[in-house]
């Protein structure tokens, strides 16, 4: 049984992904472990399904460098150092972000082998300090190697997401929904947002009792207090810090979101269309591009932030059975179904050539 050590953290937009592809390398007689954060988001939610080893991590800014982060990155990459050495993967998959950094310093000092796995577009900073040692580079994004080196391993693979389906009759007893009603899952991603979390429970006083709604708002712990208090006596608008994500996207039948590409793609596997309001600070404006691609597909419709006072104007007009229908299945052409599967074809690949090279190119 070969090891894998994942290297992740920070948010869920790293830590979903790699435990959707450790779902399926643990089907393939893998034996997996993860090393992040310690008291991170990953700290609590990937040893419920995984063995996870915490350590020191600290974000990394080139812009405004914070001494005290260099020194707990320092630290964690001894303490990765420590764990690689007792696990003896023969091979660590980073996912980018922060968290992942002392990890994949400790396999590049220790001279194991590892991968990345890069999301966005426009790759990370730890994605690229560590692109040129990779075995393989692979992405959701084709457009994620205009900027890395040429003459990487590359492969563009989708954006994995846990491929589990639960019917809409359950998801919404176990979220304690309505069973008659159109639900709208409300999410800022793992973290929450504040531009959402403020704005959207003032649309939904906006809305007409036409037909009969609700709400499911995940806000992110640090905000859960606020939207409480602030969508007090608002009937049928469902708050949590934090929600089960299959059940959530298998409940809804339309999102208000950010447009992270990983939030569009667990919605298209879903079938949930989507009306996207992308966080205009993200990275080569990002988000925009993600949702404009969404909706070109005929899979959601795009606002801007300096549009919010029309929300609940366009909400109103897609709490349609048809326009919804139409959405939905737009939204299903686009799902990244069998991502996590292709990883880890790659993988297995990557094993059974005898020299441990790399694969060539498929980007």
């Amino acid at each position: 049984m070969k090891r894998l050590v994942f290297a992740t953290g920070g948010t869920g937009g790293h830590i979903f992904p790699a435990l959707a592809i450790a779902t399926e390398a643990k089907k393939r007689g893998y034996d997996c472990h993860f090393i992040g954060q310690e008291q991170g988001m990953e700290a609590r939610l990937i040893p419920e399904q995984f063995p996870f080893i915490g350590v020191a991590a600290g974000k990394l800014d080139r812009q405004r460098p914070n001494p005290l982060a260099v020194l707990r990155n320092v630290k964690g990459v001894i303490e990765a150092i420590g764990a690689l050495r007792k696990l003896e993967p023969a091979l660590v998959i980073g996912f980018g972000g922060f968290a992942s950094f002392p990890a994949l310093a400790a396999a590049r000092l220790l001279g194991k082998p590892y991968v990345l796995h890069e999301t966005n577009a426009y790759p990370g900073l730890v994605t690229r300090l560590f692109a040129r040692g990779a075995k393989l580079v692979l992405a959701s994004q084709n457009s994620t190697f205009d900027h890395l080196p040429k003459t990487l391993s590359a492969h563009v693979v989708g954006h994995p997401v846990k491929e589990e389906y639960v019917d809409k009759v359950t998801a919404r007893a176990q979220l304690g929904l309505p069973q008659d009603a159109l639900i709208t899952y409300v999410t800022g991603g793992s973290q929450g947002s504040l531009f959402l979390n403020t704005h959207v429970p003032d649309a939904f006083t906006g809305l007409s009792s036409q037909m009969p709604h609700a709400v499911l708002h995940s806000t992110g712990k640090r905000w859960l207090a606020d939207v409480e208090k602030g969508s007090a006596g608002l009937m049928n608008y469902f708050t949590k810090d934090f929600v089960n994500a299959t059940l959530a996207w298998s409940a809804a039948d339309l999102a208000i979101c950010r447009a992270g590409y990983g939030t569009l793609s667990e919605a298209a596997f879903h079938g949930v269309p989507c009306i996207m309001i992308p966080l205009p600070t993200a990275a080569e404006n990002h988000q925009f591009h993600n949702a404009q691609a969404f909706a070109r597909a005929g899979a959601g419709w795009v606002m801007e932030e300096n549009q919010i006072g029309s929300l609940a104007m366009m909400w109103q007009e897609k709490l349609n059975i048809q326009t919804l229908s139409e959405a939905s299945q737009a939204a299903l052409k686009l799902s990244p179904k069998g991502a996590s599967t292709t990883f880890m074809k790659l993988i297995d690949s990557y094993f059974q050539l005898s020299n441990g090279a790399s694969l060539g190119s498929a980007a």
